[in-house]
């Protein structure tokens, strides 16, 4: 523990958010990184398909979710300590406008097409990533890691083409997945940047970037929806809507952006890809989606990827900037 901290406390002898963040940065751990990438991933996997379920239009479910949040992420952000400074809400802006549009994308996404199709779409992050990584983040991938990267985004595509032939989206919905990974990619890129260059903390970020979000979101829901639109936001909806916005949103998110600060994006990326196993396989109950041999024999190509580079720390080489 650092030396430092107990001078991070406050009057009564608790410990500020600053000086637990300051402990937390310098000594991480590689098994508590390891325990949130995995919780990180169970919970972004039953995302898609928890979403799925809102009846609502996608408009009304996303501005509506993004102002269940905002209150509960900035009374955390405050009772941990935290601030949301003017400095907070510049450095958050770009990726909560980037945030809000990518889960409008999202939801429509799966108005149109099943989460088997979603997930093999956003398989393609990881190379999106490792395009854009070296120059702009300055994370230079070997060819171990680029090379798994690849084995991981074939294992996901097996997975998917291996599963119902009945299960497909329309050409509408294959274009809004390519517009949600897209937009996340861009959101998860400015996340890892913000969070490995900045002193800022993971609960200031999500309180920033809810806010944005929310702001970015809400008039186009108003000006495109109908009082009876926001209506059909009723029943087990607020349910799932409630999950969404506090599990996936600020817990996943919270977790994912304290881990941007210890494990490169090209990385991460790759990781996350076990995230679709997750939402294929939860599908299945939830939406009678059923899992095939061939899409098993994927699941195993995926996992064996994501172990390969787990299992190499060097796998990804920051560069000095």
């Amino acid at each position: 523990m650092s030396t430092g901290a107990q001078a991070g406390a406050g009057s009564s002898g608790i410990p500020t958010a600053a000086a637990t963040r300051v402990r937390a940065d310098a000594h991480p751990s590689t098994a508590l990184a390891a325990v949130v990438m995995a919780a990180v991933v169970v919970i972004w996997g039953l995302g898609p398909p928890i979403t799925k379920l809102i009846s609502a239009p996608p408009l009304v479910g996303v501005s509506v979710r993004f102002w269940v949040s905002i209150p509960i992420v900035f009374a955390l952000t405050y009772a941990t300590g935290g601030r949301v400074t003017a400095d907070v809400l510049r450095r958050t802006a770009l990726a909560g406008l980037m945030f809000g549009i990518n889960l409008a994308f999202v939801f429509s996404a799966l108005r149109h097409s099943s989460v088997a199709v979603m997930a093999v779409i956003q398989t393609l992050q990881p190379g999106v990533v490792l395009l854009v990584a070296g120059r702009w983040l300055g994370e230079r991938a070997t060819a171990w890691h680029v090379t798994w990267t690849v084995v991981g985004i074939v294992g996901v595509i097996v997975a998917i083409l291996g599963g119902d032939p009945e299960v497909r989206g329309s050409a509408l919905g294959i274009v809004w997945c390519v517009a949600a990974m897209l937009t996340f990619t861009g959101y998860y890129l400015i996340n890892r940047r913000a969070r490995s260059t900045t002193p800022i903390s993971p609960m200031e970020w999500m309180a920033g970037v809810t806010l944005f979000a929310g702001i970015c979101i809400t008039p186009v829901a108003l000006v495109l929806s109908s009082l009876d639109d926001y209506r059909q936001l009723a029943g087990a909806d607020w349910l799932y809507l409630g999950f969404v916005a506090l599990v996936v949103g600020i817990v996943g998110h919270t977790l994912m952006s304290w881990a941007h600060r210890f494990i490169p994006a090209a990385r991460s990326s790759l990781i996350l890809l076990s995230m679709n196993v997750v939402a294929i396989l939860a599908a299945w109950p939830i939406h009678d989606e059923p899992v095939t041999g061939l899409q098993a024999l994927g699941f195993v190509v995926v996992l064996g990827a994501v172990a390969a580079v787990i299992t190499r720390p060097a796998s990804v080489v920051v560069e000095s900037r």
